[in-house]
């Protein structure tokens, strides 16, 4: 009980990190000349907005916690982050190895187990989807060749 009255959570300093990065970016690319800082100003803006989001969540479940209503300080919510690194570290690792298409093809439905999707079905499809996507856009469209491996 006592470790709930002093829990904050993560996504306040979060936030706080990322709207303070995004309005000192945003001035700067704000002096930029005529249109070139346009999109710099437009992709910040957005990060901005949603950073204040995240900062907005992280103050709920900070309040939620410390009235009891919700377990966000539970050690298992605070490990899922690092099992959440871990994965994309050895997808990483497996894309020099084994190629990215098949690195992807393991990793997204890991990710999806990983986060609660537990029918095969649209875990199947939509990892389909992307892999396509993927490959039109890149190798077709782009002709930008993704990093092989020892499978494909």
């Amino acid at each position: 009980m006592k470790e709930e009255k002093k829990f904050i959570s993560i996504d306040i300093f979060l936030g706080v990190f990322c709207a303070v990065f995004a309005v000192i970016f945003l001035v700067q690319a704000l002096q930029f000349p005529g249109q070139v800082g346009f999109f710099p100003s437009l992709v910040l803006a957005f990060m901005l907005f949603f950073s204040l989001i995240t900062l907005g969540i992280g103050v709920y479940k900070t309040v939620q916690t410390r009235k009891g209503n919700a377990d966000y300080a539970n050690p298992e919510m605070k490990r899922f982050p690092f099992i959440v690194l871990a994965t994309i570290v050895i997808y990483v690792f497996c894309m020099q190895k084994i190629g990215f298409f098949v690195s992807t093809a393991v990793f997204l439905p890991c990710e999806m187990l990983l986060f609660g999707q537990r029918k095969v079905l649209p875990i199947v499809i939509s990892t389909a989807i992307v892999l396509v996507f993927l490959y039109f856009v890149f190798v077709m469209q782009l002709n930008i060749y993704m990093p092989d491996g020892l499978l494909f």
